[in-house]
């Protein structure tokens, strides 16, 4: 369900506590509201009056802003352009909110992640995230959280503590693309993407396998090479394993989806499949949650096909590495367990997927 943020821009006054692990902020406040400002433009942020019943409402945590481009890539591409700050929100026990993203692909990144119904984004001392952790520190930082480094997490408890007098926090990085540290960010995704619940297992039901086809690995750019998707052959290979498999012959057979944004029927036709369900509804969640429910994922490294797996229920998804970008990286999580073409045999199947 897309979700509508209601902000309150509460009046500025004084100046947040001076950082212990980096030089004390110069007056940023004019600075600040100027970052925000641009933030209330780009999102339709509403000032709505405060509460008549403060003394009723109860507390809310303070915020961390998100602001700046996220590109114009597809749904999961995005991804990569903050997960860095999904790291350090969670860190800093501030609630993620994303500055309003239209795509070309037609979805709002800030309408499908932000998730909490109101919250409220107040200024009176907010702070600039690259005043207490340097740009050139940053990725380091979050990848020593992401491995559980003990220096990591010292240095990021006294960044905690400096912030502590920061009423809300705004992040104006937007030069980040991270392709891997999925494994890290898992909880975060399928909690903001509200995972798909599967009903029953096989064999009380047919064994659903899903396909993903980069929408750019069509007939007339890449030819019989695709780049970001499992190739046709090893598609053909899995499913075939896949219906003389015991789980499907013990219920009701198979039953294919295949996502596949600006389908392209000569790719299609390579796949010599005539009995599936064909996702390209042009809604970017709806045909992700339909194509993550899926007993089985044949998947290659696009990065909407690493958030189907992301979200998907217990289960099993084969990838095909075309790189090497370690996407897949501690992603066996969740009951979904990762397996790559390279070690791939049909007694995988055997698995327990779908329970």
């Amino acid at each position: 369900m897309l979700r509508h943020i209601e902000y309150e821009l509460l009046p500025t006054t004084g100046e947040a506590a001076s950082p212990a692990v980096a030089p004390a902020p110069k007056r940023r406040i004019p600075l600040l509201c100027m970052a925000i400002g641009a933030a209330v433009l780009l999102i339709f942020i509403f000032a709505w009056p405060p509460s008549l019943n403060k003394k009723d409402a109860l507390p809310q945590p303070r915020v961390y802003l998100r602001v700046g481009e996220l590109g114009t890539d597809g749904f999961g591409s995005a991804l990569q352009r903050f997960k860095q700050s999904i790291v350090l929100s969670g860190a800093l026990d501030a609630p993620l909110v994303i500055a309003a993203q239209q795509s070309e692909h037609n979805y709002s990144t800030s309408l499908i992640y932000n998730t909490n119904s109101s919250v409220t984004l107040d200024v009176r001392n907010a702070c600039r995230i690259r005043e207490y952790i340097p740009y050139a520190a940053r990725d380091r930082l979050v990848r020593g959280l992401c491995a559980g480094d003990p220096a990591a997490n010292a240095e990021m408890q006294r960044i905690k503590v400096a912030m502590s007098g920061c009423t809300g926090i705004v992040d104006t990085d937007e030069d980040e693309i991270t392709q891997d540290l999925n494994g890290c960010i898992m909880a975060w995704v399928r909690a903001r993407l509200l995972s798909p619940v599967v009903p029953l297992a096989p064999p009380a039901r047919p064994l659903t396998v899903g396909v993903h086809i980069r929408w750019g690995d069509t007939a007339g750019q890449f030819g019989a090479h695709f780049r970001g998707s499992m190739s046709t052959a090893n598609i053909a290979r899995v499913m075939h394993d896949v219906r003389a498999s015991a789980l499907s012959r013990a219920g009701g057979g198979v039953r294919l989806t295949i996502a596949m944004e600006h389908a392209d029927p000569v790719v299609l036709a390579r796949l010599n499949e005539t009995d599936y369900v064909l996702l390209d509804s042009g809604d970017a969640l709806a045909d992700l949650h339909a194509l993550s429910a899926s007993d089985v994922l044949l998947l290659g490294e696009s990065s909407y096909a690493v958030l189907a797996h992301l979200i998907a229920p217990p289960g099993l998804t084969i990838v095909e590495l075309q790189g090497d970008f370690h996407k897949y990286e501690n992603t066996s999580a969740f009951g979904r367990e990762v397996v790559f073409m390279k070690d791939y045999t049909p007694e995988i199947l055997r698995l327990p997927v779908g329970k």
